[in-house]
């Protein structure tokens, strides 16, 4: 088997990789087109200066490529470990070229001074707790570190539906203020967002893994938001603010992809600790969700993952109407 890197600037190579990643997650769901479009995974390859960006990978056998894979790494912080997803096309599964490529991977990753490797693996509904995954990563050293389940949220929402929960939660919130806009956040509260996901990894839920915060700036902003929109995805934001402090202690992010506008992905929300128990959390979604409305997008199913300790989040989905669907896990292996 060898191992090549590849480079998103060429397109034919790009355009090789993502078919194998595209027919595998086809396999996987069932032959429902709800996977990574090209755009999504390009637009976060292209920088290798970026705070966090992904490296390519085919592996290929005989001159045909097996089995895909990205290395997500960082340069700013927590610089011993990384993430990664592998495919393995269909047409070759079960004649180990998937061991091989994990194990490449694996030495990869250690040779870039990555000595924790967290691999994701996604779950449909059907196969929940009992995919090939559950097998083949403990067979290779790797241990259980974070299980999300996702949830589903049929679109659009029963009339009165969301106004019933925005007013059942606001009386907890007095102190607090609920700002949404779509795109780019105002320079008058950069800083503040950079601070939230810059705590967001040691304030979130995380399984069993060590974090780190990470570094975010104004810049970083700026970046993550050019991003979400190279990727061909518009980002709504929604922000809860204190009154008091007139500082940023929660946001919620739902993104929607223009080419395929039908599935909305809840992204990141979070509510400093110091700061809960405001029903924050659920009145920044019923914000994003009645921007979803108001900006008229073709909606029909809204895609949320919780890591499964994180009860306060799940019990806010599932009052707002979704629905268990199937859930992703993150493996982790330590190398020394």
């Amino acid at each position: 088997m060898t191992l090549r890197r590849i480079n998103a600037h060429d397109a034919h190579a790009f355009g090789q990789w993502f078919e194998v990643l595209r027919r595998s997650e086809h396999d996987r769901n069932g032959g429902v087109e709800d996977g990574w479009l090209p755009d999504e995974i390009r637009a976060r390859s292209l920088d290798a200066t970026a705070s966090t960006y992904l490296q390519l990978f085919a592996f290929e056998v005989d001159g045909a490529i097996v089995a895909v894979a990205w290395l997500e790494v960082t340069r700013d912080d927590n610089l011993t470990s990384a993430y990664a997803t592998l495919e393995v096309d269909p047409a070759h599964r079960r004649r180990g070229h998937g061991t091989r490529a994990l194990e490449a991977l694996e030495r990869t990753a250690v040779a870039q001074g990555r000595r924790t490797l967290v691999v994701a693996t996604k779950e449909t509904k059907h196969e929940w707790g009992r995919s090939a995954s559950r097998f083949f990563a403990p067979r290779h050293g790797y241990l259980v570190s974070e299980e999300n389940v996702e949830r589903d949220l049929e679109w659009p929402r029963p009339p009165g539906a969301l106004d019933e929960l925005n007013a059942r939660w606001l009386p907890y919130a007095h102190d607090y203020e609920i700002l949404s806009w779509r795109g780019a956040i105002d320079d008058a509260f950069v800083e503040d967002r950079a601070h939230l996901s810059s705590v967001m990894p040691v304030e979130a839920p995380h399984g069993s893994r060590p974090v780190e915060a990470e570094h975010w700036d104004a810049q970083r902003v700026r970046t993550h938001e050019h991003t979400v929109d190279a990727m061909g995805r518009d980002l709504l934001v929604s922000v809860a603010r204190h009154r008091a402090s007139s500082r940023l202690v929660g946001f919620s992010e739902l993104t929607v992809s223009r080419e395929r506008p039908g599935l909305a992905y809840q992204w990141d929300t979070l509510v400093l600790r110091t700061h809960r128990g405001h029903r924050l959390g659920g009145l920044m979604k019923v914000a994003n969700l009645g921007q979803l409305e108001r900006f008229n997008y073709a909606t029909t199913r809204v895609v949320t993952f919780n890591e499964t300790s994180n009860f306060a989040m799940i019990n806010v989905n599932e009052q707002l109407g979704a629905t268990t669907g199937g859930g992703y896990v993150l493996w982790v292996k330590y190398f020394k």
